[in-house]
């Protein structure tokens, strides 16, 4: 292809297309620094009375943001069935989330400000959100979309998101919000300090699988007894042994996890008939939810308060 857009000079065109990828990764660099530049500039020069559309803007961008990734997630549970679990593919899948989820939160802000407000007598026969998608369509470039998923990402993982946690769990493996845990002595019960340990992780960080930090707490074994005895049959299992490895970060050793009961009762089942069983994880509020707001950063302008003031008027009117 590149040879017959550029007169066949494959090396010339090879050139060209490094020379474009390293302008798109100096422009992501510069955006992140320009995004923590316009924050600064913001939080500082912005007045009581102009605090309102700002804090509006980012608000929206944040939800956005945060509406795309979850929707990610529940497609991945209930058409594409991935997990966190998968290898590989979950890191893909759940950067091309949030990167979705950036640039979608990056084309609202955008959009946001701009004049989006009609006369009352036009108002009903154009729909608020018909003018926001023309805005959208408008005032987006395939440049600012790069830069948006790239502003996204960075901001995403430096505050602490792990991209392939943004799939749903598997209960057979450890799930998405799997952060602390403690050593395992083979399939022996948790003792009861190990429990009560378990009980504040839960009530801190939530369960392992779904996020929820109430009820009792379930000392979870990872890699499950099952799996174990299985494994010591198989030692030596081929690509299948390894792959089944890889999904607990390439270690059999086994570990305790805070779970609550509902994953605990799926989780049996599922490890029984090893049957891949996901579910949705939520949980509390972290910093790389506000990696929408970073973006916004980027595209915001003072000049456009106004705009963003008429606009919500609008929309509460729709």
């Amino acid at each position: 292809v590149m040879e017959h857009r550029h007169g066949g000079q494959p090396r010339a065109s090879l050139d060209l297309w490094v020379q474009q990828a390293q302008g798109v990764a100096f422009g992501a660099v510069a955006g992140a620094r320009d995004a923590v530049e316009r924050t600064v500039m913001a939080a500082s020069a912005t007045k009581p009375s102009e605090a309102i559309p700002f804090v509006a803007s980012c608000t929206t961008s944040i939800f956005v943001h945060s509406a795309v990734v979850k929707g990610c997630q529940a497609l991945s549970c209930t058409a594409l069935r991935v997990s966190c679990a998968t290898p590989i593919v979950s890191t893909v899948m759940g950067g091309a989330a949030v990167a979705l989820g950036s640039v979608a939160a990056g084309s609202a802000s955008r959009a946001l400000q701009q004049p989006l407000s009609e006369p009352r007598g036009r108002a009903r026969d154009r729909p608020f959100l018909a003018r926001a998608w023309e805005a959208v369509v408008s005032e987006s470039s395939a440049q600012d979309a790069a830069l948006d998923a790239a502003v996204g990402l960075a901001f995403f993982v430096a505050l602490g998101g792990r991209v392939r946690s943004v799939l749903p769990s598997d209960v057979r493996f450890p799930g998405a919000n799997a952060r602390s845990s403690m050593p395992a002595v083979g399939a022996a019960y948790a003792t009861k300090f190990q429990r009560s340990e378990l009980l504040r992780m839960l009530r801190t960080q939530g369960c392992h699988h779904c996020g929820r930090k109430s009820g009792a707490v379930i000392a979870d074994h990872m890699p499950p007894n099952h799996f174990v005895e299985r494994s010591k049959q198989a030692r030596n299992g081929g690509l299948k042994w390894v792959l089944a490895k890889m999904r607990f970060s390439g270690s059999v050793q086994q570990r305790f996890y805070p779970q609550c009961r509902g994953c605990s009762q799926k989780q049996a089942v599922a490890v029984k008939k090893n049957k891949k069983v996901l579910v949705m994880h939520g949980g509390s509020w972290k910093p790389h939810h506000l990696a929408g707001s970073f973006v916004m950063f980027r595209t915001w302008s003072a000049a456009n308060q106004g705009n963003v003031a008429a606009n919500a008027a609008a929309a509460g009117d729709w």
